[in-house]
């Protein structure tokens, strides 16, 4: 049973690209992770209505979907989704979703139960996309504009958990605790300005599989569930999609 699907309006963030506890009370859907991404990618949440102002820093979401991939750009065997369209935030400046601040006390638990939405607030601009690998796996891609610094911030509550999860426990049809989940947060090297991989392993449930890499002003979120029985290769794509984001 999967809980991450890629919505097929703005503001949904579940993942199949970048999803709370399969099974559970509670929807595993990313608000990568604005968009959202199915079985690994979570999407921003829909502004409140406000009276933007443009800020030079933020690279509209129409420019953002030129870094997304294209049947041409992808790895031999990857496709776009004939399923879940592109999404994105247009030429036009768009309020700035929850600061980042806000997220500070972020931790394991909404990570495990949300995916990485509750992380990387503050954004000004999104693009998101939908992707399959050779194995016909759902893979969600999101890139999300910043303000200066913001990025680096909203990014840093993710580091903020680099080996600090373990295993926790979910409720079962019952109720009671029993349904096994580790969470594991680890650095990932070479791969823009800096990198994290979070793994969301789930015993009884469909677990998922974020890899978020930042570059300046910009992150890059690629998610994936095993829906299928296993993950997508995230980081392979990842490191492919990476230096496209300027």
């Amino acid at each position: 049973m999967s809980t991450t699907r890629f919505p097929t309006t703005v503001g949904v963030i579940c993942a199949t690209v970048l999803c709370a506890g399969c099974g559970s009370s509670a929807s595993e859907e990313p608000r990568a992770d604005g968009p959202t991404a199915t079985a690994a990618v979570d999407s921003p949440s829909p502004s409140a209505p406000a009276a933007p102002t443009a800020d030079p820093d933020v690279v509209p979401g129409s420019v953002l979907k030129t870094y997304l991939p294209t049947n041409r750009t992808l790895p031999k065997g990857w496709k776009v989704s004939t399923v879940f369209d592109e999404h994105d935030s247009g030429p036009k400046p768009v309020a700035p979703s929850a600061d980042p601040s806000q997220a500070a006390d972020f931790g394991c638990d909404q990570l495990s139960q949300h995916g990485t939405e509750g992380a990387l607030g503050g954004w000004g601009a999104y693009a998101n996309l939908g992707v399959t690998d050779p194995y016909a796996h759902e893979v969600g891609i999101m890139v999300l504009s910043y303000s200066a610094g913001q990025a680096s911030e909203a990014f840093g509550n993710l580091r903020s958990l680099e080996g600090v999860c373990g295993t926790t426990y979910e409720p079962n049809s019952a109720g009671l605790l029993a349904n096994p989940v580790t969470i594991t947060v680890g650095a990932v090297d070479g791969v823009g300005d800096e990198g994290v991989r979070i793994t969301i392993d789930r015993k009884a449930y469909v677990g998922r599989e974020i890899v978020v890499t930042r570059v300046g002003d910009r992150l890059l979120s690629v998610s994936s569930d095993n829906d299928g029985g296993e993950f997508a290769d995230v980081m392979k794509l990842a490191k492919t999609l990476t230096p496209r984001v300027k």
